[in-house]
């Protein structure tokens, strides 16, 4: 039994990854640095990883650090163990996966190539003949990423079935993919795929609108619980599409993201997305939009000098997932409900009316007064509505594993595509 005290990170974030196990293959690139980081994010939601090592990799990163980071000894070269075979051959305890983090141009030519001359190709040729999927991460110098035979082989592999995640190219580097990407494609190779070949349309974020050019009213919403819906969507499968606002999170880097501000823009590039990029299985409405907006709003910043108070007229803004049922009655739609102060019965209640009055197929509603629940939290506190007035209770938990509640939730009910 290995209970090596690293292991005690395992599934602190999720178990997403619980039970399967990983190769991390490691070569010369100074991107070698970011493998305890990555190896580390894969176990924390439940992944066991086994790590890989070319004697190049060795001298940037030392074998020891990788034994600790994954708690597993590291194959820095082939023995009699067969280390190759144990690992992705025609065993029954192989791993799910082998990632190739980073990769070299030297090593993407050699498993082109069919090459074996490393701990890492020979673990890289085996499974590819055993089907176990693989996933190479190029990092290098932009000048040896653009040589004509590099790009070739690139293609070479991802024309074998091979995930090729594309490096970022700035100051001159075609840069190691970000450490979320990474996990995010892992997930999606080896993780549920519940919402495999259907397509996703999520918001996310707060919307603005103008007093003035300089001021604006709007909410708290860090848009935290939208991207988090958004990359799980795409970890089940979903080619998912984001409509976001203003917001402080990061939206998820593997999603297409379209930017708005105000209410109308956002209610237009919904229906402009459903209209124009359709069709969609689903539309989660998790943006925290404004339901006012002033009626005119100042062409010029308003002065407050000489003023002791200032008038403002205000007029609806479109509700955006009335107009969509209407427009789409067949899309299936998750829609959200934030309320203040209200008990459990009143909460319920008018989570149900607003439902029934979008025609909404679930709702998802929280009262943001409660400790943690609140918009900037990083955690959130749930109740998942559906029309048949069952309802799932989310307690207090990582907006991360809310999402993922949700998204599990939305994938059991959606009509059979």
């Amino acid at each position: 039994m290995n209970d090596h005290p690293s292991l005690d990170i395992t599934a602190a974030y999720g178990a997403s990854l619980s039970g399967r196990r990983i190769a991390l293959c490691m070569t010369g690139s100074v991107a070698a640095v970011r493998a305890t980081d990555l190896a580390r994010l894969l176990m924390r939601h439940g992944a066991g990883v086994h790590p890989v090592m070319t004697a190049a990799a060795c001298r940037i990163v030392h074998p020891e650090l990788m034994h600790w980071a994954t708690g597993n000894p590291v194959v820095d070269r082939l023995t009699g163990e067969v280390e190759h075979i144990r690992l992705a051959g025609n065993v029954v305890d192989k791993v799910d996966l082998v990632l190739v983090a980073p990769a070299t141009a030297n090593t993407i030519g050699k498993i082109a190539a069919g090459i074996d001359d490393t701990p890492v190709t020979t673990v890289v040729t085996t499974a590819i003949g055993e089907g176990i999927p693989l996933i190479v991460v190029p990092a290098m110098h932009e000048p040896m990423y653009r040589h004509p035979t590099v790009l070739e082989n690139l293609d070479k592999l991802a024309a074998a079935g091979v995930t090729v995640l594309a490096p970022r190219l700035e100051e001159g580097k075609a840069k190691i993919a970000e450490n979320e990407l990474i996990f995010a494609t892992v997930r999606r190779t080896i993780g549920s795929t519940e919402l495999a070949g259907r397509r996703v349309l999520v918001t996310a974020g707060r919307t603005v609108e103008y007093i003035d050019p300089v001021r604006v009213i709007t909410n708290n919403s860090s848009g935290k619980m939208g991207t988090a819906l958004a990359a799980e969507a795409f970890a089940a499968g979903a080619d998912v599409t984001l409509i976001y606002g203003k917001g402080s999170a990061e939206p998820p880097p593997a999603v297409v993201t379209r930017r708005v501000e105000t209410a109308d823009e956002m209610y237009a590039a919904v229906l402009d997305e459903l209209a124009l990029s359709g069709p969609y299985d689903a539309l989660i409405a998790a943006a925290a939009v404004g339901d006012w907006k002033p009626a005119d709003a100042a062409p010029k910043k308003i002065s407050t000098h000489g003023s002791e108070r200032l008038t403002l007229e205000l007029v609806p803004t479109p509700k955006i997932i009335d107009a969509v049922k209407q427009q789409h009655p067949d899309m299936f739609l998750v829609a959200f409900r934030a309320q203040h102060g209200l008990t459990p019965e009143e909460l319920h209640a008018d989570a149900h009316a607003r439902m029934q009055k979008a025609s909404a197929d679930m709702i998802a509603v929280n009262d943001v007064s409660r400790p943690g629940a609140g918009f900037e939290s990083d955690t959130n506190e749930l109740s998942l509505l559906y029309p048949d007035y069952t309802e799932e209770r989310i307690p207090l938990t990582s907006k991360t594993l809310a999402a993922g509640r949700i998204i599990a939730g939305m994938a059991a009910r959606l009509p059979s595509g």
